[in-house]
């Protein structure tokens, strides 16, 4: 068995990127490779309701589940683990995935990524012009939603908030609590 090795010392790029075997947990953030350990039970859960909830709400776009590669520029691409990309964006679907801002990505946070998170990818995002951040903290119960006008303050939801709207889906919403019910 062959382990991996990866230099540290150099800028990756995202050609580089692209020569990594395919389906390894990595993203390049500002031209360095970051590893992360496969998600948990409980972080998959969490985003499976969160699909399956925004499935019946998003009737006019597609919804991509990570791993899926977005392409914010030539050093930095990011691993989302909800995407939604509206009807009239559906161009930046390319084949090795995502090149251009959609409308809604959510991260659902883990021990191993929260900082990067809720500090890095961001301010990557809503900077690359991503309409709505949604990140979501299973260990607090808690969703905040930043928009480019809210980078610093956003709409909080807490477990007994009641529903979910969103500026994407204005006219639609969803029970936050649900997210973390269990079948």
């Amino acid at each position: 068995m062959e382990i991996a090795q990866f230099d540290r010392s150099k800028t990756w790029t995202v050609e580089d990127y692209l020569q990594l075997e395919e389906g390894l947990l990595a993203q390049l953030i500002e031209g360095t490779l970051v590893m992360s350990p496969a998600p948990t039970l409980n972080h998959q859960r969490v985003v499976r309701r969160i699909y399956d909830m925004l499935r019946d709400v998003t009737t006019s776009g597609e919804l991509v589940f990570s791993p899926i590669d977005l392409y914010i520029d030539d050093l930095t691409v990011l691993q989302p683990d909800l995407v939604f990309v509206a009807d009239d964006q559906k161009e930046i679907l390319v084949p090795k995935g995502i090149e251009g801002a959609p409308y809604l990505v959510i991260e659902v946070l883990s021990p191993s990524n929260s900082f990067i998170d809720r500090n890095t990818k961001k301010k990557l995002y809503l900077d690359f012009g991503v309409k709505e951040y949604w990140m979501v903290d299973p260990a607090n119960r808690t969703l905040e939603a930043y928009t480019p006008d809210s980078l610093d303050t956003p709409h909080l939801y807490l477990i007994d908030s009641g529903s979910v709207t969103s500026s994407i889906f204005p006219d639609r919403s969803f029970e936050f609590a649900n997210v973390f019910k269990y079948d």
